[in-house]
């Protein structure tokens, strides 16, 4: 079986739907698949550096990457428009078995889905939370005539559609004709990889002397795309509530500068310059080291269809206090693997307050990291992605 995936982006800077689709591509081929990646060069307001039009091994995963039109108006920039791609995928649709396609409202997206109907190629659809109503709620009136015009109809045509989480999947369903009819529906979580994990006490003092912390203050990370969605003018307006805070806030992410300014500007007028630290985008070790140190993870989204960073977070041991905006807030509370609150101010402030008053209760790093090895593998979630591709291609 050979299945084409397609995405807009695997920049780094779009957060986890790039990482999750080259971490499922790897998996996929492990299990004796052979699969590969089409996508744009896009890297924010830039383009990546890399070769483009032809298979690349790229963090260790065939991707094929397309020019994008890279407009100085920032929506067009983000269609990701790409006549290349749209070309070269005319011309070998035919080729693949099956089109696994990632996220709507873009071109690679749309175009792809729309060919594959005209073409009879099957194909699968993942939303990725897009369809979820706070996502709709932004620019609403857009996205709806998008859905009406280009996606609503490709989606009902679709042979699958993959949701992330029960959550997504109930939202989705007024944006989806046919969906558990005439469109299978199908729940496959993302996974994790397990890092081997660094002793704590070395990684705490790793991030202590580079990101100047204090000592005396436990350690809360956010660690995620800068973006209003995510909650985070909620954790600075808790902290600025608790008397006394015992706790220090390193925000670690990219986003738009003028969201980054609003957010440090509201740390100074909650007179956190001491105790809140951006400390921009971090990758690889850097990455890891922090989320071995952290004390508590922290992601209060208003709407998460699923939430890598805090599985990652939890797959290095370190307990989450997330809101019940995210979808994995069901696992971590029945699992007991940190705290949840809704999203809210007094509810951030008072979860934190549990948190500073029992982290010990829920630090035991081998329990955490061990209840997602077994829930979250890539391997077993390779296992049933290749039965729901069976079953898309045997349909009629």
């Amino acid at each position: 079986m050979k299945v084409l995936h397609i995405i807009p982006s695997v920049s780094p800077l779009r957060g986890g739907p790039s990482k999750a689709i080259l971490e499922m591509v790897a998996a996929l081929n492990n299990a004796g698949m052979d699969v590969e990646i089409a996508t744009t060069d896009d890297h924010g307001d830039i383009e990546l550096n890399v070769p483009l039009g032809t298979l690349e091994n790229h963090h260790g995963v065939p991707v094929r990457f397309f020019k994008r039109f890279s407009s100085g108006i920032r929506p067009l920039r983000e269609f990701a428009y790409s006549n290349s791609f749209r070309l070269w995928l005319a011309k070998h649709i035919h080729d693949y078995d099956l089109i696994h396609i990632h996220a709507l409202f873009s071109f690679p997206s749309s175009y792809a889905m729309w060919l594959a109907r005209r073409k009879h190629v099957k194909y699968i659809v993942r939303p990725i939370g897009q369809l979820e109503n706070w996502s709709l709620s932004q620019s609403r009136w857009r996205k709806q005539i998008f859905l009406r015009l280009f996606d609503k109809q490709s989606l009902a045509k679709a042979s699958a559609i993959q949701f992330t989480a029960e959550s997504e999947m109930h939202q989705s369903a007024n944006a989806i004709p046919g969906l558990g009819k005439s469109v299978i529906a199908s729940v496959i979580p993302l996974g994790v990889r397990i890092p081997e994990p660094k002793p704590k006490a070395d990684a705490k003092s790793s991030i202590i002397e580079r990101y100047h912390l204090q000592r005396d203050k436990k350690t809360l990370l956010f660690l995620s795309r800068l973006h209003p969605k995510k909650g985070l003018e909620l954790v600075l307006d808790a902290l600025h509530s608790l008397t006394p805070n015992p706790w220090q806030l390193v925000i670690a992410g990219n986003g738009d500068k003028e969201y980054i300014d609003k957010l440090k500007n509201k740390a100074s007028q909650n007179q956190l310059n001491d105790v809140c630290h951006f400390i921009g985008f971090v990758d690889g070790d850097d990455k890891h080291t922090l989320l071995d140190a952290a004390d508590l993870y922290v992601l209060t989204s208003y709407s998460e269809n699923f939430g890598i960073a805090v599985l990652e977070a939890l797959a290095a041991g370190t307990p989450a206090l997330v809101s019940h905006g995210v979808a994995l807030s069901t696992f971590i509370d029945t699992q007991g693997l940190g705290f949840t609150c809704e999203v809210e101010v007094a509810s951030v402030t008072r979860a934190l307050k549990r948190a500073s008053n029992s982290l010990i209760e829920v630090s035991d790093r081998k329990k955490i990291t061990h209840c997602v090895s077994e829930r979250y593998s890539w391997e077993t979630i390779a296992e049933s992605l290749k039965q729901l591709y069976q079953t898309a291609i045997s349909n009629g």
